[in-house]
């Protein structure tokens, strides 16, 4: 089940947890972000990596992750939910699709 974990402007960003456990954020921002008519991008972290998620946040480690998460979604979308998660030595997955009309 995917919820909604920020919207700035044009930009919405999802977060869910995938059959097999992962945790995904999801985005689209329809806003001509760099010139696109859309753009997508896609970040992958493993359960493994939730813990330390949860320490960042001063959650215990096996609190809901997609929770904790939320409860600091604003100062983690301001960061870049990417560099957010990477700074914490966590290595994502990352895709991205730009539209161009």
């Amino acid at each position: 089940m995917s919820r909604v974990f920020t919207e700035r402007g044009s930009c919405k960003v999802w977060i869910s947890i995938t059959d097999d456990g992962s945790l995904r954020l999801s985005a689209q921002d329809i806003g001509g972000w760099m010139g696109t008519s859309e753009y997508e991008y896609f970040i992958g972290v493993r359960p493994d990596d939730f813990g330390t998620i949860n320490a960042a946040l001063g959650k215990p480690i096996d609190a809901d992750v997609v929770e904790s998460m939320c409860g600091d979604a604003d100062a983690i979308f301001k960061c870049g939910e990417q560099t957010w998660l990477t700074d914490l030595g966590i290595e994502v997955e990352f895709s991205e699709h730009h539209s161009f009309d």
